[in-house]
């Protein structure tokens, strides 16, 4: 395999000129870069990637440490990191931690052994919060997509879930809906709490009435709204109105009505939030209105902002925030 030496020799140059050709470097005569580029072709000549981090400082890569790569509902997210990084000749690591705490440390580790020039880490839960301040300790350079936490010195790239939520019940108020309840997402997860908090302040700035039944604890999945829910149901208790905090509990909520015989949107107007896919894969849905996330925007915007910091291009700590958009289909118009 030829070296630099031998390009520059075989180029009749020195190894600085080759050297400045392979970084697309100034200082350059065009008669030279094209004899030294014709020399690299004929040798088939790859540069060495490690040996040229080590003179940059810079190793083109940035690592992404997230639960779960192959859920459907992140491939925006994916897409939108991926497109970023590639634009601007980055290439990227993605590490799936599956909800394993000691697998996520152990992959800050390795990102930041030199392999990477910075890190993003993405997700909300409350468990995580140790990853997300190892993060911030472990790398100068880092990014947390959709975490909030307070007292970590870096950027963040965040979507205003309580906006989103209070937009979504403001809706359904103003359709003239009057008895409104809230399905929840997972209130282990800072979103939850902060779309818990967007429906509640709607109702009390509007003087809707809210009482304990106003509100069902669910999760990030289907079965359980579904089971709350159909139980709400067969005690006589008729909501016209839901607001779920996460579309896999609308889907939970929806499949319940329908089973119950309830018209949807005409006795009970629903929407969710994320824009995601039902657990039940074997049943046909009406098409959810819902809360969309700007997913991949939000994955692009994370690695631009990174980038800012690897260059040096910001100095105090940048949050980005996001907006969800309403977008009604066939359950709420």
């Amino acid at each position: 395999m030829a070296t630099i030496s031998d390009i520059a020799k075989q180029a009749n140059v020195s190894r600085t000129l080759v050297s400045r050709v392979l970084n697309n470097k100034p200082g350059v005569s065009p008669e030279n870069r094209k004899k030294i580029l014709e020399v690299i072709e004929e040798n088939h000549y790859i540069p060495n990637g490690l040996a040229k981090s080590l003179v940059l400082q810079k190793t083109g890569t940035i690592g992404v440490v997230m639960d779960d790569l192959c859920n459907d509902f992140f491939f925006q997210l994916i897409r939108g990191l991926q497109d970023s990084a590639e634009s601007h000749d980055y290439n990227i690591l993605f590490c799936s931690g599956r909800k394993d705490m000691a697998a996520k440390l152990k992959y800050v580790d390795y990102l930041t052994s030199g392999c990477t020039d910075g890190i993003i880490a993405y997700g909300s839960c409350f468990d995580d919060e140790e990853l997300f301040r190892y993060v911030a300790a472990k790398s100068a350079s880092s990014v947390l997509i959709e975490s909030n936490l307070s007292g970590v010195n870096t950027d963040k790239i965040l979507l205003d879930n309580f906006r989103g939520a209070y937009t979504a019940t403001e809706h359904l108020i103003k359709q003239g809906r009057k008895n409104i309840v809230h399905v929840t997402c997972d209130m282990n997860y800072d979103v939850g709490l902060e779309r818990l908090n967007g429906f509640v302040c709607a109702m009390h700035d509007y003087r809707m009435p809210l009482g304990p039944d106003s509100i069902l604890y669910a999760d990030h999945f289907e079965e359980i709204a579904y089971q709350q829910m159909k139980k709400r149901l067969a005690q006589g208790e008729r909501p016209d109105a839901c607001f779920a905090g996460a579309d896999k509990p609308a889907y939970g909520v929806l499949r319940a009505a329908l089973e119950t015989g309830i018209s949807v949107p005409e006795d009970l107007s629903l929407i969710g939030f994320d824009d995601d896919v039902p657990d039940s894969k074997d049943m046909l849905f009406p098409a959810l209105s819902t809360m969309r996330q700007p997913l991949y925007e939000m994955g692009h915007a994370g690695v631009e902002l990174l980038l800012a910091r690897i260059n040096g291009t910001e100095s105090e700590p940048v949050t980005r925030t996001f907006e969800a958009e309403l977008v009604l289909r066939e359950t709420c118009r």
